[in-house]
């Protein structure tokens, strides 16, 4: 036996080597990777804390993701109602030249009235914006175009709302209506040849405010009609535009044949019959078919009228164009009120946040909007040279001005025409939808903080100083060099290299 090495110190040298050895494979992927460990059971005392700071970053990173979807509908909506506020303007701005123009000629006229569906037109375009295959205007409803309105051509609108027998709404409550009734609610409706239609059951037509535009179906087909509300109890509404009224002393005014510049006046006693919608007067008006004519000084039947026939007198019978409950029946009928409205009112919250949740949708129902459509159908509504025409009704002009301008800013006045208008306009709208972009911008950048808040935490568990590492790295490797040239000279160690 030469050896001078034993059995325990060769393994304590090979078992320091190979911890070496595992050492360096350590710091070399540590080195690559710049990660403390390729798995949590590297890091254990720190791996709860690193998961939860990667929750809450994977957490922040999806609201970040939710907001910039966000952000992009409010841009498309903003677009939109940039494009409404612009169509709006320039309605009132033509209308209120339109009422100062005091030599209006029929070109004039239908040149406004157009110009007032057009804009109905295109406010329906705008406001059936889409993002993402789903409607911006219409609530919860985001497959349902929210805007749908009764006619897409001008003369397709005035032969629905002629101005007459049939108006255009003229309150939020009438314009808004969406309902229909059921026999089994109302019982059997009742027509009167008087102008009225009376339900049953009492109460039950409390449903339709005046003003409201109602379809009657399942009569028979001369009640089968469509009526504008003139009045209501609850149980029965009337129909007809005449009230049973006189003899009564008013004037008529109306124009010559092929003179429009000159206002002729005639004063008699009128009497008024619903039902046959007739006028009668007490002497001779020399009035002809289709002539029209405007009544004042009454307590109920003030207004224009059209003429259908005439019997001539004195007194003269004048039968007025209308829609007249042509027949008395009793029959289960239903009477239906459409909106032009298509939504719904359910509002959309959007979660910004894990704290807040804002609604970033704005219903084409809005106030804002409604009153417009409603100025422009007031003015669009009936043809030149009738008694619902424009010309005949000007009146229209100051109601419908005051509504645009309550549309695009609350209050226009104090001289509403029609009662009093919800508040809500135009500006207001495109303030609250700023206000909720900011609010987003504002927690998307907090969120972004925040992640780079929490990659600092991170990276401080997870990841190594490279340059640490590196120095370690190569310590290791010296002294595994070291460790193998020692083992190495231990082995040649005997007594017999000793002695020589």
């Amino acid at each position: 036996m030469t050896r001078v090495a034993t059995y325990g110190a060769n393994q304590l040298y090979l078992s320091r080597i190979t911890a070496l050895n595992e050492r360096i494979n350590k710091l070399t992927t540590q080195v690559v990777t710049e990660k403390k460990s390729p798995n949590y059971t590297g890091i254990a005392e720190d791996s709860n804390r690193l998961i939860n700071f990667e929750n809450e970053k994977s957490r922040s990173e999806a609201f970040i993701k939710n907001n910039d979807t966000i952000q992009t509908t409010i841009n498309l909506a903003n677009v939109s109602l940039t494009a409404v506020q612009t169509t709006m303007q320039t309605f009132r701005d033509r209308l209120d030249s339109f009422r100062t123009n005091k030599n209006r000629t029929q070109e004039d006229v239908e040149s406004i009235q157009n110009l007032a569906f057009q804009s109905m037109m295109d406010l329906q375009s705008y406001l059936s914006s889409t993002a993402d295959g789903k409607y911006l205007f219409s609530g919860g409803l985001v497959s349902q175009e929210p805007v749908q309105l009764p006619a897409s051509t001008r003369a397709g609108f005035s032969n629905i709302y002629d101005g007459f027998s049939v108006t255009y709404p003229t309150t939020r409550d009438a314009h808004m209506l969406e309902t229909a009734t059921k026999p089994a609610t109302t019982g059997n409706l009742t027509f009167s040849t008087a102008g009225t239609i009376s339900a049953t059951n009492p109460g039950t037509l409390s449903d339709f405010p005046v003003g409201t535009r109602v379809t009657a179906s399942g009569a028979s087909a001369a009640n089968n009609q469509t009526y504008t509300v003139v009045a209501n109890t609850g149980s029965q509404i009337k129909v007809s535009r005449l009230t049973t009224e006189g003899p009564i002393a008013g004037t008529i005014s109306y124009y010559n044949a092929g003179d429009e510049a000159h206002v002729q006046t005639l004063n008699g006693n009128l009497t008024f019959t619903p039902g046959s919608d007739t006028i009668q007067v007490s002497n001779a008006t020399g009035f002809s078919v289709g002539q029209v004519f405007s009544v004042a000084g009454t307590n109920f039947n003030d207004g224009s009228y059209q003429i259908k026939s005439i019997t001539a007198g004195p007194p003269d019978s004048i039968t007025i164009e209308s829609v007249k409950v042509g027949a008395n029946e009793s029959v289960a009928a239903t009477l239906t009120a459409e909106s032009w409205y298509k939504g719904d009112n359910i509002n959309i919250q959007q979660r910004i946040d894990q704290d807040r949740a804002v609604s970033v949708g704005v219903f084409a129902s809005d106030p804002a909007f409604e009153k417009a459509f409603r100025a422009m159908g007031i003015i669009a509504q009936g043809q030149y040279g009738t008694a619902g025409g424009l010309e005949n009704n000007l009146d229209r002009v100051d109601d419908a001005l005051y509504l645009i301008r309550d549309a695009l800013l609350h209050p226009a006045g104090n001289q509403a025409p029609y009662g009093t208008e919800q508040s809500s306009d135009l500006e207001s709208v495109l303030s609250q939808l700023g206000t909720t972009q900011s609010l987003i911008n504002t927690k998307t950048e907090k969120h972004k903080s925040y992640i780079g808040f929490l990659d600092d935490r991170i990276i401080a568990m997870e990841n190594v100083d490279k340059n640490e590492a590196i120095t370690l790295l190569l310590d290791d490797q010296r002294a595994l060099e070291a460790g193998y040239q020692t083992l190495s000279k231990v082995r040649e160690m005997s007594l017999i290299n000793f002695m020589k």
